[in-house]
Order: C-alpha cells, then structure tokens, then sequence
C-alpha cells in the first residue's frame, strides 16, 4: 500500500492525485492525504503518468 502523503516528490504526487481525481471523476482537492492506492494501481497510475510524459523520471523504488 502507498498512502498520498507518503509520496515524498511534491511534483510526482501532484501528477499522482490529478491523475487519481481524473480517473474517479473527481477533482484533486477531493483525494485526501491519507488516501491508499494497492500497489497494483500505483503502478497503473505510474505506467499511465509515462506513456502521457515519456521524458518523466519516475523515481526507483527506495526499498531496493
């Protein structure tokens, strides 16, 4: 699990909560902070975020 507020680039988690509220039909100021995405969607959300912006760095993952 990955909570918004966990996600420590301020420019990666806009792009994940504007990516989020675009999918829920919603908008950003509507996905609380404490909000969880399985790892499953964050993928998808970050797979997503790539194919839109593929010069994007997304960072690697900190527990490796």
């Amino acid at each position: 699990m990955v909570r918004i507020r966990e996600i420590t680039d301020p420019d990666l988690r806009g792009r994940i909560v504007e990516a989020l509220a675009s999918r829920r039909g919603c908008s950003a100021s509507a996905i609380p902070d404490w909000f969880e995405l399985d790892d499953a969607d964050f993928v998808d959300l970050l797979n997503d975020l790539k194919q839109d912006d593929p010069d994007i760095e997304l960072p690697g993952d900190p527990r490796m």
